[in-house]
């Protein structure tokens, strides 16, 4: 195996199917054979939830950044699906902004914490936090890939430009990495429609359209990912040639 390869799901707007899309797409790579840590760095700590896992991060995220603990590694807990691990969230993740704000090298914190998991994960997923952060600023500095989910109305758009804006201004990704995709379209609606079909002929998107979805919906119920709990759904197939894109992009 290669080094640890990082995929972060993030973007400026909540509501757009960031975590589904994270805890999909670590339970495809999981079935696949890869071993995989699902790192859950949204306070709402959606992504614990959806894999059965208790909100609590042992010791307090804090304590995790101060590097006082085995890393990643030291914290992950294993879940129901096989070579799938989760850092949970809970609370205390809403401190990670202020420890790197405070650091004078915030990137270096989070670097230290994937290289840690070398020997544990072939692949860290990193559900973001919605917004512009510290946090989404040092985890676009030491990603391999950012997935960033778009709905197909205008306002969307413009939040991924002013997203994309951002990491140029402040340096920390390269435009390369930076890989929208079109995520809860409804093709009943004329705009969703319309929109889709500028897109996939732009070339700036991926291929993949992860439609509204009635599995992805029962994942806060079921606690179960979408790609195995209804693996026959459209939005199962969209989920995985999502994940073979992904995988191109970050080369895995």
């Amino acid at each position: 195996m290669g080094p640890v390869r990082v995929i972060a799901v993030t973007g400026l707007k909540g509501g757009v199917g960031k975590t589904s899309t994270a805890v999909n797409l670590a339970a495809l790579a999981a079935s696949e054979g890869w071993r995989v840590i699902l790192w859950d760095l949204d306070p709402q700590g959606a992504a614990t939830y959806c894999l059965n896992l208790k909100q609590k991060l042992k010791g307090g995220a804090s304590k995790l950044f101060r590097g006082t603990r085995d890393g990643l590694a030291g914290v992950a807990r294993t879940t129901d699906v096989d070579n799938l691990a989760v850092v949970p969230a809970d609370s205390s993740v809403r401190e990670v902004d202020k420890v790197l704000w405070a650091s004078t090298k915030p990137t270096k914190l989070v670097r230290r914490l994937i290289a840690g998991v070398d020997k544990d994960a072939d692949v860290v997923i990193i559900d973001c936090p919605p917004g512009l952060s510290p946090v989404v600023e040092a985890v676009a500095n030491v990603a391999d890939l950012l997935l960033v989910p778009v709905v197909p109305e205008p306002l969307p758009f413009r939040a991924l430009a002013r997203y994309e804006e951002f990491l140029t201004d402040t340096k920390a990704a390269s435009p390369k990495i930076v890989a929208p995709f079109l995520s809860m379209v409804d093709r009943n609606l004329p705009m969703h429609r319309r929109i889709e079909a500028e897109v996939l002929t732009s070339g700036r998107f991926l291929n993949a359209a992860i439609p509204t979805s009635s599995a992805v919906a029962r994942m806060g119920e079921e606690q179960v990912p979408a790609v195995l709990g209804a693996p026959r759904s459209l939005a199962a197939s969209e989920y995985r040639k999502l994940w073979a894109e992904a995988m191109e992009r970050a080369g895995l």
